[in-house]
């Protein structure tokens, strides 16, 4: 089968799933498995005449829940990034705040390893080892990790962006300083720790913010930012996380899962298998 015939074929499943997932299937052209019934369908196309079955679920429609416990904190979760962002932006714009600073940094720290590109990572870490032995957090493992990849793919976006954009230079004398990388890789983690394990206790949250502040000093001993970038690099990194929690429809579990049917067709010669998710 080629492509097009193959995506008519599955578009013409997905219709007949919102279109006669509500009708009951006939005696004649149907079979029960229990709480799922199947009705047997046929599609006519140009070139083949495909056959096939789809799934009608006692609940009909599958209707997506939008009134997640993120989305009742109002502007509160906001607050904090909100000013860090403010603050580190006011301070890019106050060279010799941000100068003074770093003069002070210089004669009371000194840091030139590498652990600051590891412990970035390390609220991960933590949340996975705490499922690992038993500490459930908020999600499970396919939300908990979807949650994660698009975390990381937002912030990385939005601070890839704006260091392209601003261009500025490091204490060092580098290019690209604001904001900071490293530190919003940190709060987007430990943001998602929070998330995770804040509620049952507010000691997984200090650790985890204590983390990402850790690596934001390095950033600024090791001379590779100046404060600004920190400050603006942690406020994009939690907001980062947060919009993520407060836009995710936690459709990777298992309740969500049971809407996908996979079965098998066959029309002459041609045999296949089709995947139907049902809305």
């Amino acid at each position: 089968m080629n492509f097009r015939a193959t995506l008519s074929f599955l578009l013409l499943i997905f219709v007949s799933q919102v279109l006669f997932a509500s009708k009951k299937p006939s005696a004649k052209n149907s079979f029960n498995t229990g709480t799922v019934k199947f009705n047997r369908v046929e599609f006519n196309s140009s070139v083949k005449t495909f056959s096939s079955y789809y799934a009608i679920h006692n609940d009909s429609l599958h209707r997506i829940n939008f009134r997640y416990k993120d989305k009742k904190r109002g502007i509160k979760p906001y607050i904090a990034p909100t000013l860090l962002i403010a603050t580190g932006t006011a301070l890019y714009f106050s060279p010799n705040a941000n100068e003074n600073f770093q003069d002070w940094v210089r004669g009371h720290f000194s840091y030139s390893g590498h652990l600051d590109d590891y412990i970035q990572y390390a609220p991960i870490v933590a949340v996975y080892g705490l499922n690992a032995v038993g500490v459930k957090g908020k999600n499970n493992f396919g939300n908990r990790t979807a949650l994660l990849l698009k975390s990381f793919l937002l912030n990385d976006f939005v601070v890839s962006r704006l260091k392209s954009l601003v261009n500025s230079e490091r204490p060092n004398g580098g290019m690209r300083s604001f904001p900071s990388g490293h530190t919003s890789v940190a709060f987007a983690t430990a943001h998602f720790m929070h998330k995770e394990y804040g509620e049952r206790s507010i000691w997984y949250s200090i650790g985890a913010y204590a983390c990402a502040t850790t690596v934001g000093m390095m950033r600024v001993a090791k001379d590779a930012h100046w404060i600004s970038d920190v400050l603006a690099g942690a406020g994009f990194g939690m907001l980062s996380t947060e919009l993520v929690y407060l836009t995710h429809q936690y459709k990777w579990d298992n309740e969500h899962i049971k809407n996908f049917d996979i079965f098998p067709w066959k029309s002459n010669r041609q045999t296949g298998v089709t995947m139907v998710y049902s809305f």
